[in-house]
């Protein structure tokens, strides 16, 4: 299709390279027919994972320390991870007020070692109904010891005054965040207390850049 636009506009007559330049710059503008992401999830590409049990949050902005951590163990020039959205679900919280929030890291450089798959591939789903097992190179690792390269808040924080769980929070990145081969990310729910426990997790695609 795109070959086809560029022959109009070549050998087209100024009518039709009119029709077909939206601006100055000869940009172009479509209508997509379906949603963004449904050629990426239609392929298998779009990966999920989160912890399976809560984990107490840190009462303090976090460094060398995350919950989880999403690994590209990739060869050089392999697949990049789009980081399409993060999530934290609340399993546990205080008789009281408190409140929790996430924080994420991009770290700057390749970790000296491999980290350890604490989630194993089985536990990695699709979400394209009916893929089977996860067989890419990702490694989920929980409690990893990482680089302190200014963990960022992600999204806004949620405040609650009640016993309960199922708080949650469901940040959309829409690949904003980018990992290479060789490149990590990692996630830690921030709150009041301790004592709010939270899962956490990601979905990502899996894209030669």
């Amino acid at each position: 299709m795109l070959e086809l636009v560029l022959k109009a506009l070549e050998r087209g007559n100024a009518s039709i390279r009119r029709a077909l330049q939206a601006d100055k710059r000869g940009a172009l503008f479509v209508a997509e027919e379906l949603p963004s992401l449904v050629h990426l999830v239609n392929q298998g590409a779009v990966w999920s994972v989160g912890e399976a049990t809560g984990v107490a949050s840190v009462v303090a902005p976090p460094t060398t320390t995350a919950q989880i951590s999403l690994y590209n163990n990739e060869e050089a020039g392999g697949k990049s991870y789009l980081v399409l959205r993060a999530y934290g679900l609340v399993t546990a919280t205080p008789a009281g007020l408190s409140q929790f929030g996430l924080h994420h890291c991009v770290h700057r450089l390749k970790p000296a070692t491999r980290p350890t798959a604490d989630i194993a591939a089985a536990s990695i789903t699709n979400m394209k109904a009916l893929v089977g097992n996860y067989e890419g190179k990702a490694i989920i690792d929980l409690a990893l010891t990482v680089a302190d390269d200014l963990w960022k808040p992600l999204g806004y924080s949620i405040l609650n005054a009640v016993t309960g769980v199922g708080w949650q929070l469901d940040v959309w990145l829409d690949s904003l965040v980018i990992i290479p081969p060789g490149g990590l990310y990692s996630l830690v729910a921030v709150a009041s207390t301790t004592t709010v426990n939270t899962r956490l997790g990601f979905t990502w695609a899996e894209v030669q850049l």
